[in-house]
């Protein structure tokens, strides 16, 4: 373990540069490779969407050249300015999280690595060097460093400096000044957790962050320096691990939707597996839960649980949902919420149906989440769902049989297939 009693830009810099492939557990590797599939299934799901398209454009625009794909397409840009495209692309759907008190997108990472590290021909294995430090910096920093203003995708900028300067293969002073220069750039609380634009820009300033530095601009201890994060949010100190456990804590969103609601949909998608719900047929559904996800719950992605038994893509409007959805309540429980507060998302669904019959299921955790990993089977399904409008099957297989085997491939084999 890393622990400086409280945290520095240097620290930070001495454990990324520290950080190797062989020194990853099997377990973590694996686990970096899924969040890898995951990041491109949502950007791809999210290429022509609102307002990613207007940050490709804008992009577009202003790079007739350049080493790194704009993700869903045969454009390329300068590696900064790709990489706030991307970025945005992977922030703009069901990305993964840190489900820490401020929720943070970890999908800002990948984007940074994958893009920065296509433009200087890295290898598969100090790719995944990269996604693993930034998301055991970025887990620390979600969970002991306070925001007190700043959006979460600050976190996700630092972390995303990290793992951009040891994929392409900074020593320690340069990953210093590449850190120090992505902190002292914090972006205020004003927008959505995941709004992509802030996303992209977190993405954008990690990348530029590395290439100022790797041009020998020197960054300041944005940390602990004075003026810096300590003295701005107070002191704080991050435990790091050189095995980046943390990759395992960026939960795999399932389903198209808040990750708070995400165990409430877990909850109905096992209640009609085991019965076929006809719209007509219901009177009611009761969602019990804790506070913020009685907030998060969307009744018609709910109702399409039910009816429809998916939840990966959400629903079009459509008539036959209308009444179920209406028939939604969604209520706190006393109990739920006191497990909520001991780290659980639990949530139970009950459908009482117009003959009298009661449908009732319940999730502690849904699948994707920490303490219940989302396998390769769930992630894979996943990109297949997401990615089936713009890819066919045997495009789809490429990628993720080179994601499966990235360490034996470089990042550009990669984003090669994404156009």
């Amino acid at each position: 373990m890393v622990s400086s009693g409280m945290t520095s830009t240097g620290a930070l810099a001495e454990f990324a540069a520290g950080v190797t492939y062989e020194g990853l557990p099997e377990d973590v590797r694996e686990a970096a490779k899924r969040r890898v599939l995951d990041a491109v299934a949502v950007a791809i799901d999210s290429v022509g969407t609102s307002p990613t398209d207007g940050v490709r454009r804008t992009v577009a625009t202003q790079n007739a050249t350049g080493r790194s794909r704009l993700w869903g397409s045969e454009l390329s840009a300068a590696a900064s300015d790709a990489a706030m495209y991307n970025g945005a692309l992977a922030c703009a759907g069901n990305g993964t999280v840190f489900l820490a008190p401020a929720l943070g997108s970890a999908s800002i990472s990948v984007a940074a690595v994958l893009t920065a590290a296509e433009a200087r021909s890295a290898t598969g294995e100090e790719l995944l060097a990269g996604v693993a430090a930034a998301h055991e910096i970025h887990g620390e920093l979600a969970w002991h460093a306070p925001l007190d203003g700043f959006h979460p995708a600050t976190h996700g900028a630092i972390a995303a400096a990290a793992g951009v300067g040891r994929a392409l293969g900074f020593g320690t002073g340069r990953l210093e000044s590449a850190i120090g220069i992505a902190a002292g750039r914090g972006t205020l609380a004003v927008d959505d957790e995941f709004d992509p634009v802030v996303g992209g820009n977190a993405t954008h300033e990690a990348v530029s962050a590395c290439l100022l530095a790797e041009s020998g601009v020197v960054g300041p201890d944005a940390i602990a320096g004075p003026g810096g994060w300590h003295d701005l949010v107070g002191p704080f100190d991050l435990d790091l691990d050189p095995g980046c456990e943390r990759v395992r804590d960026a939960a795999i969103r399932p389903y198209d939707a808040h990750p708070h609601a995400q165990s409430t949909l877990e909850a109905a998608l096992d209640l009609a597996s085991d019965v076929t719900l006809d719209p007509a047929d219901i009177d009611s559904v009761t969602v019990e839960t804790y506070p913020e996800a009685v907030e998060a719950l969307d009744p018609v992605t709910l109702a399409a649980a039910l009816v429809d038994r998916d939840a990966t893509k959400r629903p079009a409007a459509r008539e036959d949902l209308r009444p179920v959805a209406s028939a939604v309540d969604a209520r706190v429980d006393d109990e739920l919420r006191e497990r909520a507060e001991r780290g659980e998302l639990p949530a139970r669904v009950t459908v009482d149906c117009h003959d009298g019959a009661i449908h009732e299921a319940e999730e502690k955790w849904f699948t994707g989440h920490p303490a219940r990993a989302a396998s390769w089977g769930v992630v894979e399904e996943k990109f297949h769902a997401l990615a089936e409008d713009r890819y066919d099957v045997e495009r789809r297989s490429n990628i993720i049989e080179t994601v499966r085997g990235l360490e034996a491939e470089t990042a550009a084999e990669l984003t090669r297939l994404l156009d």
